[in-house]
């Protein structure tokens, strides 16, 4: 009986080691820490979107790297012994004009500066030159571009502000888009949006920073980025089959004939190369107006009443080039886009007849 008892308590005892261990008590949640953690995440958010508006307003790469980009490459080269030359324009400029070639020209040291952006008109034409002034760049001789597309009258002009938006802009630039027929609102609202919520409304400014090869080439603002130091670039492809050129021509024919048709000049696009030749005038900065190079295709696109108010348009304008038919049709790529050669011919002339002459 003793033994059994013996026996009996110890296996109890082995039940209950075998036993799982009694729970932890639980803590109760501190409520107060979830809304705090979320507080300062809210400030924190609020933090990082102010500090990239006041960069961007104050480091123009971030605003807009069209411009600052090739500024950066500009501004170590200024010299106050040197001559300078700027010239502004589309991509038709970027493409076209080598200020290498001009700069060897000269036994003397001359800077020649491409100023070419993609989908660009007079009006961006005037921030830049504004921004340039005030920059501490004021140059001997702009040469400005002249792309009859951008200077037409019609209900959506001008056409620049399909392009040109405000959060490339900083504070004080808004008013010169608005005085040249931007709506006044949608420039105001995209502006504060890019101060205030720069992370979402300067998306694609950023991300070229980061990484460009993760957006599409439509929406980069890699440009300027691949320029020379004097700002030019050129295409990666310098020589393509008839068959090729024949189909990149008829691409651009299908974009600018809807626009050459039935041209017009006026509206806010020429009231803004108007305000160029005046700051340049009060400036005392010689101005040259350039008619760029086309192919012979592309000044077809051109009808006969659109050539004659082109023509007296043109003949209104002081120290106008016209330089349409300086090129064969080979040196475009698709008309209007010069590859690295046709830039070269151009450059040359431009430089043998207008820069020469103005700086002698």
């Amino acid at each position: 009986m003793l033994r059994l008892l013996r026996e009996l308590v110890a296996g109890l005892a082995r039940r209950r080691s075998d036993a799982p261990p009694a729970p932890l008590p639980v803590r109760p949640a501190n409520r107060r820490q979830a809304p705090r953690a979320l507080r300062w995440g809210l400030v924190l958010f609020v933090l990082l979107q102010l500090s990239v508006g006041v960069a961007a307003e104050l480091y123009p790469r971030l605003r807009d790297p069209l411009y600052g980009d090739k500024f950066a490459k500009l501004k170590p080269r200024l010299n106050d012994r040197a001559k300078t030359v700027v010239m502004l324009g589309s991509s038709r400029t970027g493409l076209a004009f080598h200020g290498k070639r001009v700069e060897a020209q000269f036994a003397e040291p001359v800077i020649a500066f491409n100023y070419g952006v993609p989908a660009s008109g007079p009006i961006t034409h005037l921030v830049y030159l504004k921004r340039l002034l005030r920059d501490g760049v004021v140059p001997d001789l702009v040469l400005v571009e002249l792309l009859p597309a951008m200077l037409v009258d019609r209900a959506d002009s001008p056409l620049e502000k399909h392009w040109f938006f405000a959060d490339r802009l900083n504070y004080s630039e808004q008013d010169t888009l608005i005085r040249h027929g931007f709506d006044s609102r949608a420039v105001r609202e995209r502006w504060w949006k890019s101060t205030l919520i720069p992370w979402y409304t300067m998306r694609f400014q950023l991300m070229t920073r980061i990484s460009p090869s993760w957006l599409p080439w439509q929406v980069r603002f890699d440009w300027s980025r691949s320029a020379d130091e004097c700002g030019w670039g050129t295409m990666q492809v310098q020589e393509i089959t008839a068959e090729e050129q024949a189909f990149a021509t008829k691409q651009a024919k299908a974009e600018y004939a809807p626009v050459l048709g039935d041209w017009k000049p006026g509206g806010p696009a020429v009231a803004a190369l108007h305000e160029i030749l005046a700051v340049c005038k009060q400036r005392n900065i010689p101005v040259r107006l350039v008619l760029m190079p086309e192919g012979s295709e592309f000044r077809a696109l051109y009808p006969p009443q659109t050539r004659t108010r082109l023509n007296e348009f043109i003949s209104t304008l002081p120290n106008v080039i016209d330089a349409r038919e300086w090129l064969p049709d080979e040196a475009f790529r698709d008309g209007h886009h010069m590859f690295a050669a046709g830039a070269e011919a151009f450059t040359d002339r431009l430089t043998h007849e207008v820069i020469a002459p103005q700086f002698r």
